[in-house]
């Protein structure tokens, strides 16, 4: 009885599990570099950074989150490099984000010089 239980449970169950790889292999959301970041877990925060910026390479956000958590592991050289990168996108792409974040990369810009 069990091994035909256990043949009844094999089809669904493998569904079951190629579904969620599936869905874990979604890429993260280009807005999402500082969501789930903590003050005491800033390494992992900016471990899940990095997986964002390699998801979306053309995207200034991440590299302007990145910028934020370079700096608070005060690695400044880390930080100024993703924001003139970051600075780069959005010269390449007028118009195509919001005033609010070419502000704020230009601000943070500024720190670098």
């Amino acid at each position: 009885m069990f091994l035909r239980l256990s043949r009844w449970l094999a089809a669904p169950l493998l569904g079951l599990m190629v579904l969620m790889g599936a869905c874990r292999r979604q890429p993260p959301a280009a807005d999402s570099c500082l969501s789930t970041a903590q003050a005491n877990a800033l390494p992992q925060a900016l471990e899940y950074c990095n997986s964002v910026v390699r998801a979306h390479p053309r995207d200034p956000r991440p590299l302007n989150d990145r910028f934020l958590l370079h700096t608070l592991l005060q690695n400044t050289p880390a930080a100024c490099a993703d924001i003139r990168r970051a600075a780069a996108l959005l010269k390449e792409q007028p118009g195509s984000v919001k005033d609010d974040l070419e502000d704020e990369v230009q601000v943070r810009l500024e720190s670098c010089l």
